[in-house]
């Protein structure tokens, strides 16, 4: 499933949130997200925000007003190196 999860963001250059990938791949969120999270430390995957900036690396991510009404989103690291 984790070659499904990077197949399948590889294809939406603007992310996906967890609830559309939980979705798409028919698998309860809970468990989608331990596999995300996997596969941003191995990075294949990269945590952006709402307005499409890379959270990973942010210093203020935590106090972020504007994930924390919007969400995140995962887009394939794949994705943002052609950038």
């Amino acid at each position: 499933m984790l070659n499904q999860i990077v197949a399948l963001l590889e294809a939406k250059e603007n992310g996906l949130s967890l609830s559309e990938i939980s979705r798409a791949v028919n698998a309860q969120p809970s468990a989608v997200l331990s596999m995300i999270e996997l596969l941003v430390k191995k990075g294949k995957l990269l945590e952006i925000g709402p307005d499409g900036q890379c959270c990973t690396t942010c210093s203020v991510r935590a106090e972020c007003n504007l994930l924390k009404a919007r969400g995140r989103r995962y887009v394939a690291a794949a994705l943002m190196s052609k950038n």
